[in-house]
């Protein structure tokens, strides 16, 4: 009986967690038919990014995740994408998709606010680097060894993502204010979300530990 209960439990969760992934997947294909109908129909979509400071630029806070200069930008894009997102909905089950949501907003109006007036900004890069650091931050708080690892991988992969947050270690067309707007959002959201998370084995000191726990009774 306790095999079949363990059974179905690993089957819920093999379920649970290839619904999170292709849920994933379907954001970030969300992403490739917008890059498909921009290159089959000459939409030159890639102009209705994110323009800072201006109010043209207001409406590109909600599309310039969704627009990469070439399938080279999306697809490097992509696959961090997917990883971080399952992450988030794995580690984060209930609140996974408005954590996402606020990141994708929160993102975009703080880069509005600090890019530099003229540019357009375009590309999902702010966002993955909200999510990798507010994960790597939730994670270190939580203690959560998964989802350190999976960040710290992601930061390794994504190729160094420190040095993607100043204008002195980026390409002259890489967007360092949509990174660094991601990056800060993402903290600022991992350190609200664990403002008030205790350790379990923060609850009391060593001291203050019952004595049953701190001297057990071999039987």
């Amino acid at each position: 009986m306790a095999n079949i209960s363990a059974n179905i439990k690993n089957l819920k969760e093999r379920q649970s967690f290839y619904f999170k992934l292709k849920l994933s997947v379907l954001i970030v294909f969300t992403w490739f038919v917008v890059e498909l109908l921009d290159n089959m129909f000459k939409l030159g979509l890639e102009n209705y990014g994110l323009k800072p400071k201006s109010a043209e630029g207001l409406f590109g806070i909600l599309t310039f995740p969704f627009l990469h200069g070439d399938w080279n930008h999306l697809l490097s894009n992509a696959s961090s994408a997917i990883i971080l997102f399952t992450g988030l909905f794995v580690f984060h089950t209930r609140k996974s998709l408005l954590y996402l949501l606020i990141m994708y907003l929160a993102s975009g109006i703080l880069l509005w606010f600090i890019g530099q007036s003229g540019s357009n900004h375009i590309g999902s890069s702010g966002l993955i680097y909200a999510v990798a650091f507010f994960l790597f931050v939730g994670s270190i708080r939580e203690g959560n060894r998964n989802s350190m690892a999976l960040s710290f991988f992601i930061i390794l992969m994504y190729g160094s993502m420190i040095w993607g947050l100043t204008p002195f270690t980026v390409q002259a067309n890489v967007s360092w204010e949509g990174h660094l707007s991601g990056a800060i959002i993402g903290v600022i959201l991992a350190l609200y979300v664990y403002k008030g998370f205790v350790k379990p084995q923060e609850l009391y000191t060593e001291e203050d530990r019952p004595f049953f726990e701190r001297h057990p009774i071999d039987i």
